[in-house]
């Protein structure tokens, strides 16, 4: 917890003649006061507001570039969260009279019964600001555990390149070729494979470009096992009730009990809904080999991109996993270009590398984000559009991470100031 005051006082002294009886004066002077404590008062609130966003968002971005170093030297990573800022503001306006009250005998009419205030206004900012580390079970299960695939659905459906996705997000692909399946890792410290693994994902990226590929949950009809011919007994149909099915007619006008169900993600090139309910259930058993960080593919031949054929899995990274692939790709395993296969279309976007960090012993110039670590320093080229886009959705990777850490128990970290 961090508690910070600051202090804004303005005072504008006023001198009244005797001319101006004191009760004149006084009104004058309350006047004048009391517009100036409500000028202040926004002016304040909203510069406080724009002076924490720009600070905190910059200072979150700097802690994933940090982190990033870090993992380059294989130190452990940590993160810190501001789940709450209270700041708490105080406007004073103030009054203060001076004067003689008995005409100096020496002087002139005019220098008799002298009357003076001073006003003025002040605006006091004692914000207090919690910081919470990551850490324990929490900094296992949002850091370390793998991601699953509604997080990667999310993004693909925010607008997010499908490649870039593909690039940040994918620890590999696996290829199932009748049934013998062979694994392509999205490392360049394995180039054969990496090549393979970049190739498929420019096809992927191609398809995206012409609105021939389809992501979304496999939904299929669940059939309740005995129709009304088998005289279902009414306990059962209850049973069937509570977990969702319903009565429906089939094309052979024959009424069953089936439910509608959402099941496993699937990248294709087609809409399951252009299946029969028994493909997608076929596929629904397939997506289900493997875990929620696995995404089920199948670019089939007879759909658009279907010359290069594709059914597999894509296996997603840890967010940990994320920030070291990045790490090892500024010198230790850098990437390498790679050109689409001969059966891909072409491809808007093919950067060498996922996010480019620069490592340099001097500050860049003019870097979109820079932060030291080891005697050396890390930035992000404010020039590269394509860098700044990895950059936000590693970083919208990391809220969708941390998101509910104020709802585990962890001790903050405070700072008195």
């Amino acid at each position: 917890m961090l508690t910070q005051q600051r202090l804004h006082k303005h005072k504008f002294p006023l001198s009244l003649s005797s001319k101006w009886p004191p009760s004149c004066t006084f009104i004058i002077g309350v006047c004048c006061v009391l517009p100036l404590a409500g000028c202040l008062s926004p002016i304040a609130m909203e510069r406080a507001v724009m002076q924490y966003d720009a600070k905190f968002s910059l200072t979150e971005a700097n802690l994933l570039l940090l982190n990033i170093a870090r993992s380059k030297y294989h130190f452990p990573i940590h993160f810190t969260t501001v789940p709450n800022i209270a700041a708490s503001f105080e406007f004073r306006a103030d009054t203060g009279f001076r004067g003689s009250f008995f005409a100096n005998p020496t002087a002139g009419s005019d220098q008799a019964n002298i009357y003076g205030f001073d006003i003025g206004a002040s605006v006091s900012e004692r914000p207090t600001i919690f910081i919470t580390p990551v850490q324990g079970e929490d900094f296992t299960k949002r850091l370390l555990t793998p991601m699953d695939e509604t997080k990667f659905e999310f993004l693909v459906h925010q607008g997010v390149p499908l490649a870039m996705l593909l690039r940040i997000m994918a620890l590999g692909i696996v290829i199932d070729n009748h049934g013998i399946q062979e694994w392509f890792p999205n490392t360049p410290s394995q180039p054969e494979h990496y090549l393979e693994f970049r190739k498929r994902v420019l096809h992927l990226a191609s398809l995206e470009t012409r609105n021939q590929i389809d992501l979304g949950p496999i939904e299929y009809d669940r059939v309740w096992p005995k129709s009304t011919s088998d005289n279902i007994d009414p306990q059962e149909i209850e049973v069937a009730y509570t977990q969702g099915y319903r009565w429906a007619d089939t094309e052979q006008q024959d009424a069953v009990l089936k439910k509608r169900v959402v099941g496993r993600m699937l990248l294709a090139n087609y809409r399951p809904s252009q299946l029969s309910n028994k493909a997608r259930r076929a596929l629904e058993d397939r997506a289900m080999q493997f875990p929620r960080n696995f995404i089920l593919i199948d670019i089939h031949p007879e759909f658009p991109g279907g010359a290069y054929p594709l059914q597999g899995w894509i296996k997603l990274r840890s967010f940990r996993g994320v920030l070291g692939f990045i790490a090892e790709g500024i010198d230790e395993y850098p990437e390498f270009h790679v050109n689409s296969d001969s059966r891909t279309e072409k491809v808007n976007d093919n950067p060498v590398r996922t996010l480019a960090i620069e490592e340099t012993p001097d500050e860049r110039e003019e870097p979109a984000f820079s932060v030291r670590f080891q005697d050396k320093y890390y930035s992000i080229s404010s020039s590269s559009k394509w860098d700044l886009k990895a950059f936000e959705v590693l970083h919208q990777l990391f809220q969708m991470t941390v998101s509910d850490v104020t709802k585990v128990p962890a001790p903050p970290i405070t700072i008195a100031k």
